[in-house]
């Protein structure tokens, strides 16, 4: 019997695909330094923020796989054709422009985490944006998912390790649950709005609906993705408690930069971990990052007939791919750690550029004209557009608190 459960579990781990891959890549260096940050300046109040944004995260990412299912096509080319090419450069192309600067803090995570067992940034960042390249010109969408499932995996065994190091209190834990919050305070709400933004990017939805639609699959797999979405929702989030945690039990007070030095002194294997962490996160990100934002820009020019690894891909494309993160890793080779202090102002920025991307999926979701009889229903529609408002009227509350508060 236990033989059986096991086999069931490993047949369940390799069948997974584009919503656990985003789920995962949604962890980034990024919202690893967040969440280091925000444990760092306010300890354990961040659980509540990130417990709750299971839920949002969930219902519009479901959304979103359905929608690629559904119609095999990707996002940027659903909304050029059901509302003009317009309508697609102003989704697309604020993803584009923030998504370069998630490719810096890849990099530049990579970089810090690759230095911590002493190989200079000039070696390991080509040798990884050589890498991330190959991974997507293999053109093989099977493949390439292949080759991601494992790098999440890694992630996510290292992040539960790193936080379990540092015995967090388990009252404080549980106090971090609590919906009494330190709310009014402009700093915690505008680390609120950052976490919101590391945990809703608006690169998730396009990635997910191409790489949904890629895979070929058929109508009948609509409660696997669901299922899929909702366990990758809960343990995104869980990563994300897990940092936090070690930031509020590991650094004490440091600033953005700083992160790039031995934060652990006295936990060598925590470093070594945070290395790894790095490395793996960053690496998963670039791949995941890139495809969304060339597919999104592809798709919006006419590039690319659909959202997938088809013939109908173009050499503009690939270019596009292979061009998109030369600067950032240039760049992040001569300031290295010093980029991460954008971090925090990036994720904040990200419940910005998430507005006309979350909108046009929940009306391409919602609309029988474009599913058929596979559009979501007026009540999941309705949670929807009740989620993504209250996700983006906290955001932009925490922004203008720090801004004019």
């Amino acid at each position: 019997m236990e033989t059986q459960v096991l086999r069931r579990i490993i047949a369940h781990l390799f069948n997974l695909g584009p919503a656990w891959t985003v789920m995962i890549a949604d962890v980034d260096v990024a919202s690893i330094v967040t969440g280091l940050e925000s444990g760092s300046a306010f300890g354990y109040h961040g659980i509540f923020i990130l417990a709750v944004l299971v839920l949002p995260l969930a219902v519009i990412q479901y959304a979103a796989g359905k929608l690629g299912l559904v119609t095999g096509k990707g996002l940027g080319e659903l909304i050029r054709e059901h509302y003009g090419n317009i309508y697609s450069a102003a989704s697309t192309i604020p993803m584009a422009a923030t998504d370069f600067l998630s490719y810096l803090a890849e990099y530049a995570g990579i970089a810090i985490g690759l230095g911590l067992i002493g190989i200079p940034p000039l070696i390991s960042l080509p040798v990884f944006y050589i890498l991330h390249n190959l991974v997507v010109l293999t053109r093989n969408f099977g493949r390439i998912e292949k080759i991601l499932l494992p790098v999440s995996m890694l992630s996510v065994a290292v992040v539960i390790t790193l936080a379990m190091l540092f015995h967090p209190p388990a009252a404080d834990i549980i106090l971090g649950f609590s919906p009494v919050q330190p709310y009014g305070n402009g700093h915690f709400d505008y680390y609120m709005a950052a976490m919101i933004g590391a945990v809703i990017m608006p690169f998730m939805l396009f990635y997910q609906i191409g790489a949904t639609a890629g895979k070929k699959t058929s109508k009948w797999d609509i409660r696997h993705i669901r299922n899929e979405t909702a366990a990758g929702a809960v343990v995104s989030e869980l990563l994300m408690i897990c940092i936090l945690l070690v930031g509020a039990s590991g650094i004490n007070g440091l600033g953005q930069t700083q992160i790039a030095g031995i934060i652990f002194p006295e936990k060598v294997y925590a470093n070594i971990l945070l290395a790894v962490c790095m490395v793996s996160a960053g690496f998963l990100a670039l791949v995941v990052i890139s495809l969304a934002s060339a597919w999104g820009v592809a798709e919006t020019f006419g590039w690319i007939a659909q959202g997938d690894f088809r013939k109908g891909e173009t050499g503009k494309f690939y270019l596009l791919y292979v061009a998109e993160s030369l600067p950032a890793m240039m760049i992040a080779i001569t300031l290295g750690s010093n980029l991460l202090g954008l971090v925090i102002a990036l994720m904040a920025s990200l419940v910005i550029v998430l507005v006309p991307s979350g909108i046009f999926v929940g009306r391409l979701a919602g609309s029988s004209d474009v599913m058929g009889g596979y559009a979501l229903s007026r009540r999941y529609m309705t949670s929807y557009w009740l989620l993504l408002l209250s996700i983006e009227a906290a955001g932009l509350w925490g922004i203008a608190l720090e801004l004019f508060g």
